[in-house]
C-alpha cells in the first residue's frame, strides 16, 4: 500500500516518512504547492492528479494550514477539489482534525459522538472541513489530536526553549489542561491505521488520538526546562516560573476520549513525557552545532 502524504516541510511529514519507512511502507510525499489551484475548477474533472499506485491519502495541511499559508476558504477549496479527486478515484483519505471543535466547558473528556462545538476561529474551520470530507468521500478517517510537539518547526518545545534563553521569568497558565502529542507518537498511530486498512479493515470514521496525562501549561515547562538543565550551562540567574490562572492562554485544547480508537484498532496511547527527553536533547545538539558552524 502507497501513501500520499500531503503535509509542509516539517515534523508531522518528517516524522510520517521515518515511520512509514521503518515499516517498509511506500511513499509519497507532496507539499502545499499540489493543492494550490488558480481560476475555475471543473468539478467533474478536479485538476489534481493521484498516481495508480497510491493506496491511501494522509491529509496533514488540514491541521497544519490554518494559522497561515492558506486563507480559510482557499483552504477549504482545495480540501474540497482533493476529497473530489479521491472519491472519484475511489482513494480513502485519512484526515487530521484536533479537539478544538469542541468547547471544552462541560468537562471531561469529549468522545467522537459529541455534539461539535467550536467557539474558535479554528475551531470552526476545522468543523468545517470535517463535515466536507463526511459529505464528499465514503471511505475516510478523521483523526482528531492534541497539540503536536517535536524537534522540527515552531511548537510547543521549541517555543518554550527559545523563551529559556532570552528570559528571567515566564508567566504560564496553571488551570486548564491539554494533552500535548510527539509527531513520532502521532505518525505512529496514523501508520497503524494505515496497515489495517491495507488488511481490508472497513472502520471508517471519527476517531481520536493523544497522548495519556493530561497537564497544564506551568507542568509542561517544569518538566521541558528539568531536562534542558541537564544539557545546558546553569545561567547566571535561574529562569523563574510562575504559574498564573489566565482565560488568555492559548493551552487549553478540549481533552479526548480515545477508546474508539483502543477498542477499533488496538492502538494504546503512549504518555508525552517518554518524548520529551529525547526531543529537547535533538533540539539542544542542533543548537549547538548551529552556533559552533558560525564561529570563525
Amino acid at each position: 500500500m502507497k501513501v500520499l502524504i500531503i503535509a509542509l516541510d516539517h515534523q508531522i511529514r518528517d516524522a510520517l516518512e521515518a515511520q512509514l519507512k521503518t515499516r517498509g511502507q511506500s511513499y509519497e510525499s507532496v507539499g502545499l504547492e499540489w493543492v494550490r489551484h488558480e481560476g475555475p475548477v471543473d468539478t467533474q474533472n478536479p485538476p489534481l492528479t493521484i498516481a495508480n499506485d497510491i493506496a491511501i491519502v494522509v491529509n496533514a495541511l488540514s491541521l497544519e494550514c490554518l494559522e497561515q499559508h492558506l486563507a480559510d476558504e482557499e483552504l477549504i477549496e482545495s480540501l474540497a477539489l482533493l476529497a473530489q479527486t479521491c472519491e472519484q478515484a475511489a482513494i480513502p483519505i485519512l484526515q487530521l482534525s484536533n479537539s478544538q471543535v469542541f468547547d471544552g466547558t462541560e468537562g471531561g473528556r469529549h468522545g467522537e459522538a459529541d455534539e461539535v462545538v467550536p467557539v474558535s476561529r479554528v475551531g470552526a474551520l476545522l468543523s468545517r472541513m470535517e463535515e466536507l470530507l463526511r459529505g464528499s468521500c465514503d471511505r475516510h478517517i478523521i483523526l482528531r489530536t492534541g497539540p503536536v510537539f517535536s524537534a522540527e518547526g515552531d511548537n510547543l518545545i521549541t517555543t518554550l526553549l527559545s523563551k529559556f534563553q532570552h528570559s528571567v521569568s515566564l508567566a504560564l497558565c496553571n488551570d486548564v489542561d491539554s494533552c500535548p502529542t510527539h509527531a513520532q507518537d502521532l505518525a505512529r498511530v496514523i501508520s497503524a491505521i494505515i496497515d489495517q486498512l491495507s488488511c481490508g479493515c472497513e472502520s471508517w470514521g471519527t476517531y481520536h488520538y493523544s497522548s495519556s496525562d493530561p497537564v497544564n501549561e506551568y507542568q509542561f515547562a517544569e518538566t521541558v526546562l528539568a531536562v534542558a538543565s541537564q544539557y545546558i550551562q546553569s545561567p547566571d540567574q535561574p529562569l523563574k516560573l510562575e504559574a498564573v490562572a489566565t482565560a488568555d492562554s492559548d493551552w487549553s485544547r478540549p481533552l479526548m476520549n480515545c477508546e474508539k480508537l483502543l477498542n477499533t484498532f488496538g492502538i494504546k496511547q503512549l504518555p508525552w513525557r517518554a518524548f520529551v527527553v529525547p526531543t529537547v536533547k535533538t533540539i539542544l545538539q542542533q543548537l549547538s552545532t548551529d552556533k559552533n558552524g558560525d564561529e570563525p
